[in-house]
């Protein structure tokens, strides 16, 4: 073997093993996702149990360029008997979109995913089973999970292994991640979405705001560059009323079902809290599951734009998508044309 012929063998081998340590390094820093293709474009979330869009909720995908729907399929919960089962099942009564992609997307308890594997194989059937007969093409399931530090253990061995069940079928796996998740490691998963929004104790009267609140937001915010997954950026359009008890025990919550301008009814407490004023003649005392209290909650534009900008500032890469939560007439029409594009933006 002569010199000139080593030296090119030796060339060889450096560009194979400077080819192989690049390979190496890059998957040490990547994180256990992947970014999938995203399509270029909007999202939205439409979270109710029946599918029928009107003429505004249409229109409104057209105009504003909605390219996925993540469509929430049922959930599945810790049943009173002890049961896990799927409840709030979605019925189809129009077609979805065929020039989007759709997301079935599952939201299971912490009392659900502690036991997921009595219910996993389960789950992928009853999603494949509604995609078929509703004529729902995907190619990507998210789950969506309010595991705590007790579940965590449980949430992460599920999502590794649905990952598996769904790879030899060509089909991705997406997750929620809400703030305080920020905390643990990331899932396996090809990317997450985080949750902007319920950011405060929905339990306690105290609370100001539980959509989203920017003093809420602002210390997970900052572990965000750390945070080893991709993320898309979901963003609150929605309002609600929120009712407590006589001991400001939490009740229950009303979309947008009381009218505050009726002062002989409500009396008004602070900027979005009330007490509803006894009627005397009919109630002679309140018991622990009568209303006594209401709050009312939304987010103004400036809110939303002000959280968006801290979450996309501190994190490490530009959110694969934007998305709102949810596709409903009745809130986004309180948002202009305008105000929703500068959310998108």
């Amino acid at each position: 073997m002569n010199i000139l012929t080593m030296n090119k063998r030796f060339n060889w081998l450096i560009c194979i093993g400077i080819a192989v340590a690049c390979i190496f390094l890059s998957g040490c820093g990547k994180s256990k996702g992947k970014a999938v293709d995203t399509p270029d474009g909007n999202a939205v979330y439409y979270w109710r149990t029946t599918f029928r869009m009107n003429d505004y909720e249409r229109n409104f995908i057209k105009e504003h360029n909605i390219t996925k729907m993540y469509v929430r399929f049922f959930d599945v919960v810790e049943n009173w008997d002890g049961r896990i089962m799927p409840v709030g099942t979605m019925i189809f009564i129009d077609k979805v979109p065929q020039d989007i992609e759709i997301v079935p997307t599952v939201y299971i308890s912490s009392e659900a995913i502690a036991r997921y594997e009595e219910v996993k194989d389960k789950m992928l059937a009853r999603i494949e089973d509604m995609a078929s007969a509703n004529g729902v093409k995907y190619g990507e399931i998210q789950i969506d999970c309010d595991w705590t530090e007790s579940s965590a253990d449980k949430y992460f061995a599920f999502m590794k292994e649905f990952k598996t069940m769904l790879e030899p079928k060509g089909i991705g796996l997406s997750t929620t991640v809400r703030m305080f998740q920020l905390d643990y490691e990331a899932p396996v998963a090809d990317y997450g979405v985080l949750m902007c929004y319920n950011t405060g104790d929905i339990k306690k009267w105290e609370t100001d705001n539980s959509i989203l609140d920017i003093k809420d937001v602002k210390p997970y915010a900052k572990k965000l560059g750390g945070y080893d997954l991709p993320l898309s950026v979901a963003l609150p359009c929605f309002s609600w009323d929120i009712t407590y008890g006589v001991d400001k025990n939490m009740l229950g919550i009303e979309y947008d079902s009381y009218d505050f301008s009726d002062t002989k009814r409500f009396s008004k407490i602070s900027e979005n809290k009330y007490e509803i004023d006894k009627d005397k003649e009919r109630n002679s005392y309140y018991d622990y599951w009568t209303p006594c209290f209401v709050r009312h909650e939304e987010v103004s534009l400036k809110d939303i734009l002000e959280a968006k900008d801290m979450i996309v500032s501190e994190m490490s890469d530009k959110p694969l998508q934007i998305v709102l939560y949810q596709l409903d007439s009745v809130n986004l029409s309180k948002f202009s044309s305008d105000d929703v594009e500068k959310i998108y933006r």
